[in-house]
């Protein structure tokens, strides 16, 4: 079933919606009137309301609707789309045929919507952790897995030659971990973890919700941030407990700031012009959403995260 046109979609923006994965719900149809009120797009936070006359408006524009049995049937930029839908509470789910899902919440229940899924995240990412201690120096680390891979879920903070605090402050060290120049990070690593490589970042970045694994990430800077610590509104979601945090560079400036944290892969890169001088690294900041990948010079300091062998 096609549900958006492409002339309409830039008005229609009460269904321009990002859908929602998740399981296709049993349809309610003997109670229309209990739709009316006020919705809001939890995916994309456009307000919607709904009128008992049949009527409405999402966005700026004008819509009418009505339920058939177990179908939801509104009109739009004269266009009509049918779905499946389901009033649970105070959210308004609807179901395309092919198992996608766009939920609404009633709008005076969208904080209480926001808190109920942070508290599921948090439930579930703390279903996905175990813990490890580091046998050289006692320090434990929570650990997450994540497709295939199990990563540490916090930065490396193991002191040994060519590492730093960032800002030489040593509690810089306790919150975001050391930074490594790369000829260490590829053996700093606790027994039975390696530095992952460039394709190992790259499926995480693809996990985590990026459009490719190389370059720009896509959503996956704001999937594997932290929900907080970040400068400039830039906390992320968090959804699969990898916390990333600003820990900036040595010789690189960054932290909590327009760089935010870079961390090594174990890959170097062969270039006509520099040689076997740089690596590549990913860089997670606060002014965009994704987690780029680039190449750095190896003598620089950067975060370490590991990753199970």
């Amino acid at each position: 079933m096609k549900l958006f046109n492409r002339q309409g979609l830039g008005r229609t923006l009460l269904l321009a919606a990002v859908l929602v994965v998740g399981s296709v719900c049993v349809s309610n149809g003997d109670n229309p009137s209990a739709l009316a009120g006020q919705w809001v797009n939890v995916a994309n936070g456009v307000n919607i309301e709904l009128f008992k006359d049949g009527t409405g408006v999402g966005g700026n524009t004008s819509l009418t609707w009505k339920t058939e049995g177990k179908r939801f049937v509104y009109s739009i930029d004269n266009s009509t789309f049918v779905s499946d839908y389901n009033l649970s509470g105070y959210e308004l789910t609807h179901t395309k045929d092919d198992g996608g899902v766009m939920v609404w919440v009633r709008k005076d229940n969208v904080e209480e919507y926001k808190k109920k899924k942070e508290k599921e995240t948090e439930q579930r990412v703390e279903k996905m952790s175990s813990y490890f201690t580091d046998s050289r120096n006692g320090q434990k680390y929570r650990a997450v897995k994540i497709g295939r891979k199990t990563w540490m879920a916090e930065n490396l903070n193991y002191q040994t030659g060519n590492s730093w605090c960032y800002d030489g402050n040593n509690s810089n060290c306790e919150k975001y971990g050391r930074l490594y120049d790369w000829s260490t990070a590829k053996t700093v690593c606790p027994t039975g973890w390696h530095l992952p490589s460039r394709d190992e970042w790259g499926a995480l970045a693809i996990a985590a919700g990026g459009t490719y694994a190389y370059g720009d990430g896509g959503k996956a800077g704001t999937n594997l941030k932290s929900k907080s610590g970040w400068d400039n509104k830039g906390n992320g979601t968090d959804i699969l407990g990898f916390s990333a945090l600003p820990g900036g560079g040595h010789n690189f400036d960054g932290l909590g700031t327009y760089v935010g944290g870079i961390w090594w892969t174990a890959t170097e890169v062969s270039s006509r012009i520099y040689g076997n001088a740089n690596a590549y690294g990913r860089n997670i900041g606060n002014h965009r959403d994704s987690a780029n990948e680039n190449e750095y010079d190896k003598r620089n300091g950067f975060s370490v995260r590991c990753v199970q062998d």
